[in-house]
């Protein structure tokens, strides 16, 4: 039984070998992942080829090179046949049977005199190499089996993973929420709203110059940072609305910079923009826009760069700047000053001659 299943087996792999034959010729033009044999297929090849690799037995040899000297007319051009057998079996020995027997008929074919042994080396090499690339394509391309099944796993674990983080997130989100509502009541932020306001801001935020996470503020009761979470949802709200094309770049404007000023009627104007249907792009969210972020943050007590603070405030910082670059010139003058009565002091002739020099040119100017 034992003996069927290897010939069925080697059946089947001949088979393979013939139907994939096309895909196992190693070329410089050809791709060798541009189409894969199923690893199943390759699982059997590689162990058909690599059974094909094994030497030929010692009788299937010595009977090779029988054939071999049976196949061309010998005469006396050989002073010592059995030593020339001898070395020809020893050199040989190395190859397959079938690979012997495909390098005798090629012999035949090609070579009118009984074949030196190099000649049969060189053709048992030729053959013998096309099947260890063979091997070598097959080995690749299990190799490259392997290579995408260990990214495709890596690929779902890191899914899962960022899956798992992603539920931990909201979970905590919503936890932060739950904890508001019971703190402030009607004035919490509504349900999503926390993870609308993470979509525009950083959990971390500057209150008179102390870093706090408005997140744990929320958590902890603190107004100012209900009040921002509400207000920043709102303009994620609208940014929402304007990539679905419900609201137009201006009107877009209009209601952020109503977020700051009315949140009771920015609420209900938000509300009745996202009844519409969605539509084509409304244009680009302004710069003027984006500002108003800024503001809502101001409306909230946090810190925000001077440039995004308003003109007037702008003004101020600027001003603040040239004030201390003209107490900076002051102090140099003082320095200078200082500077030239020691000198005056320690050289007193040398710095005659080198404060006299100064003040002509001075009077020149």
């Amino acid at each position: 039984m034992a003996d069927v299943v290897a010939l069925r087996k080697a059946k089947e792999g001949a088979q393979l070998l013939e139907h994939y034959s096309h895909l196992l010729k190693r070329t410089d033009e050809v791709d060798e992942y541009s189409q894969l044999i199923p690893l199943d297929h390759l699982s059997m090849l590689n162990e058909v080829i690599e059974a094909s690799l094994k030497p030929a037995a010692r009788a299937d040899l010595a009977k090779a090179v029988a054939v071999l000297f049976a196949s061309f007319k010998v005469g006396d051009v050989l002073e010592d046949r059995p030593a020339f057998t001898r070395l020809m079996i020893a050199e040989l020995a190395v190859y397959p049977t079938d690979i012997l027997e495909r390098a005798i008929i090629q012999a035949r074919r090609t070579i009118k005199w009984l074949p030196s042994i190099a000649e049969m080396i060189a053709i048992c090499n030729e053959l013998f190499d096309e099947r260890r690339s063979q091997l070598y394509i097959v080995q690749r391309m299990i190799g490259e089996h392997r290579r995408r099944l260990d990214m495709a796993a890596s690929r779902t674990a890191e899914a899962e993973r960022k899956a798992k983080r992603e539920q931990e997130r909201k979970a905590h989100l919503q936890k932060i929420e739950m904890r508001a509502r019971e703190r402030f009541g009607d004035d919490a932020p509504l349900p999503g709203d926390v993870e609308l306001a993470v979509s525009l801001s950083n959990s971390t935020v500057y209150r008179a110059r102390v870093p706090i996470s408005w997140q744990a503020a929320l958590a902890d009761g603190e107004d100012w940072a209900a009040q921002y979470c509400r207000l920043m949802a709102l303009a994620a709200r609208v940014i929402r609305a304007h990539d679905q094309g419900q609201v137009s770049w201006s009107e877009a404007l209009a209601v952020v910079k109503l977020i700051v000023a009315d949140e009771a009627t920015a609420r209900h104007q938000i509300e009745q923009v996202e009844g519409r249907q969605p539509g084509a792009g409304a244009g680009k969210l302004t710069e003027g826009f984006w500002r108003y972020l800024w503001k809502i943050r101001v409306k909230c007590g946090l810190d925000v760069p001077a440039s995004q603070r308003g003109d007037a405030a702008a003004a101020i910082e600027n001003l603040k700047h040239l004030t201390g670059l003209a107490e900076l010139a002051d102090t140099r003058a003082i320095l200078d000053h200082q500077v030239r009565e020691q000198w005056e002091r320690q050289q007193p002739a040398l710095a005659r001659v080198l404060w006299r020099g100064d003040d002509q040119t001075q009077e020149r100017n």
